[in-house]
């Protein structure tokens, strides 16, 4: 999680939300809408914002704020386990089976989630371009936690005291990378292991040089390592090879390492956390200025 930008407004309204994402626009710079990923509650002040600036971007819908309102009408832990496994598949012939389970143990229930746009939630009908396959927003609790004791106390101490924290976490996450001596990522290579250790249980057979198909457990499977697309899907998502694709690699006998995607890669990290956010002074060693304060002017 790398903060881009906060702000403090005067509630949730369309006003509000509008503003934050013209200013969240402008300090992306040059990226296109359509290379945004945005994930949040349904607000419809949040998603009229979305639309209105940032018309082109993917605007994903928290799973878990949708189960809240599904799970009002239709309770249960076995329908809890169910939703999870419908919206966390990640091809369409998992989804259609998880969806089938679903019904036979309730079609209403079924049917109240099949109302929702599952291209908001799903991961098997969510984009791939951005490499990301989140589908809750439980990033901005984790912010939100990193902040709590900040947000007890007045306006201006509130947002020096994130702004301090900030600046130190940046140059700590910095200092923690550089103590890494892997290609890419640790939590990515963590997962990456994880791959490796189920690829023991897929047979790769080629189909010409990249092309393979996999047979794993009671399925199969297409991979192509050219461009880098498994029938799975999980590869082409996340962008971490997926146990189909870490045993076609190791087949070739190469290393899955390489077709991580660059987004995960160390020299990326450290890219991104080579800026910094200067430190202030306290107010008594500003400039002293006369003249009478300016109302606040909203760009």
């Amino acid at each position: 999680m790398y903060p881009l930008a906060w702000a403090v407004v005067e509630g949730k309204n369309n006003e509000s939300w509008e503003w934050f994402f013209i200013q969240l626009h402008m300090a992306l710079g040059q990226i296109n809408d359509d290379e945004l990923t945005i994930i949040s509650d349904e607000h419809r002040a949040i998603l009229s914002a979305v639309q209105k600036v940032l018309p082109r971007a993917e605007h994903r819908h928290c799973a878990r704020h949708i189960y809240a309102n599904w799970h009002k009408n239709h309770k249960g832990d076995e329908l809890k386990m169910a939703f999870w496994k419908v919206v966390r598949a990640y091809n369409q012939a998992d989804y259609e089976d998880a969806v089938q389970e679903m019904e036979k143990i309730s079609p209403t229930a079924t049917a109240a989630l099949k109302m929702y746009d599952k291209s908001k939630f799903c991961r098997a009908f969510i984009q791939t371009k951005t490499k990301c396959e989140v589908i809750v927003n439980n990033m901005d609790e984790t912010f939100n936690g990193y902040i709590i004791n900040a947000r007890t106390k007045h306006l201006i101490f509130m947002m020096e005291d994130i702004r301090s924290a900030l600046m130190q976490r940046i140059v700590s996450k910095r200092q923690q990378m550089e103590l890494s001596h892997q290609m890419i990522c640790p939590r990515i290579q963590a997962k990456l292991e994880k791959e490796k250790e189920e690829a023991a249980n897929c047979a790769a057979m080629p189909s010409s040089m990249m092309v393979f198909q996999v047979n794993h457990r009671m399925d199969s499977v297409m991979v192509d390592l050219t461009s880098h697309t498994c029938t799975y899907r999980k590869w082409e998502l996340t962008g971490v090879p997926c146990c189909h694709v870490v045993a076609c690699i190791f087949f070739l006998h190469q290393a899955p390492e390489d077709y991580v995607h660059d987004y995960y890669k160390k020299d990326t990290y450290m890219k991104i956390y080579n800026g910094s956010i200067p430190p202030v002074a306290r107010e008594r060693h500003w400039p002293r200025i006369e003249a009478p304060l300016d109302p606040p002017i909203r760009n």
